[in-house]
């Protein structure tokens, strides 16, 4: 396969992971709705059938089942993504390998297994998120009066708004969607839904994956530069499309990839650039070089 159909092969299983990741929050999410449902408000209003200790241990039980799935689901899938970027590393040096070549590659290659395990914590992270917030409603629910105890006594209109949310199954199922079925929040206040959180990490991650793995094949093989993707964006990225850095700060001509992402304008999270190996600056296409010179000053070309 060309480098192209290896980046596009890589995206479209970017999204059939993210695909499955969301089939399975979303069937997680149904049962525990229809749990909790019928546990708590058995009639349409609030009446716990069972014990708190009981629901609670049974959210969480539900959780572990999600969070093993979660994990099968991105070591079989993300492992998959890296095999295609370790092909188009070998493709871009013009020494294409088979399949079989890279697997055996990718088996050996510490930070390639490294990037798996930490995208399935960043992962179940999000599940552990969301299992609390449901805890914490559960919670409030059986401490219903207590709660409106405490509104009353403090005349606090968000305590009042989470006590009328646990009052009737709709309330409570309305809650749910709303402030337990969410992925993270994040320090912008931002909520993020489980699949979208899931699109970014994957995407960024996989990247950096990429990223480390042509650091390290590269060291091996005696290359250092990559010119960066050009993907005609309307933000800051496009100061840097079609520019050469340094892999592995072998030649001071450049920056390194880790200085390029530290302007913040380039490789941020949910970034597509992806990078292009150079085995010779002869092979490099003209514009890159006239870009690349433009930017810093320095003379590549004849």
């Amino acid at each position: 396969m060309t480098k192209s159909q290896l980046i596009h092969k890589q995206n479209r299983l970017v999204e059939k992971t993210v695909a499955e990741l969301d089939s399975a929050y979303r069937q997680h999410h149904k049962k525990v709705k229809s749990f909790l449902l019928k546990a708590l408000f058995p009639n349409g209003t609030l009446a716990p059938q069972y014990s708190q200790d009981y629901v609670l241990s049974t959210l969480q039980e539900a959780a572990r089942i999600l969070e093993a799935r979660v994990a099968g689901i991105t070591d079989r899938q993300l492992k998959e993504a890296l095999l295609l970027g370790l092909l188009m590393y070998f493709e871009d040096i013009g020494s294409p390998i088979s399949v079989a070549e890279a697997r055996e590659i990718l088996s050996l290659s510490a930070s390639g297994m490294q990037i798996v395990s930490e995208v399935t914590r960043l992962l179940n992270h999000t599940t552990a998120n969301t299992s609390g917030r449901i805890e914490r409603m559960v919670v409030q629910a059986y401490n219903q009066e207590l709660l409106l105890q405490v509104a009353d006594q403090r005349d606090n209109d968000r305590l009042l708004e989470l006590y009328m949310m646990t009052e009737t199954a709709d309330g409570f199922a309305a809650a749910l969607e709303a402030e337990g079925f969410v992925g993270i929040v994040d320090s912008a206040g931002r909520r993020w839904k489980p699949d979208v959180y899931a699109m970014m990490v994957l995407r960024t991650m996989l990247r950096e994956a990429n990223v480390a793995m042509q650091q390290e094949q590269a060291r091996n093989d005696g290359f250092d530069l990559a010119w960066i993707s050009d993907h005609n964006v309307d933000n800051p990225c496009n100061l840097w499309e079609n520019t050469i850095i340094s892999l592995n700060g072998m030649d001071s001509r450049f920056p390194t990839y880790e200085e390029a992402k530290a302007t913040l304008e380039v490789f941020h999270p949910n970034c597509q650039h992806y990078l292009n190996v150079i085995r010779d600056l002869a092979d490099v296409p003209a514009y890159v070089l006239s870009t690349t010179e433009s930017k810093y000053g320095i003379k590549l070309q004849p």
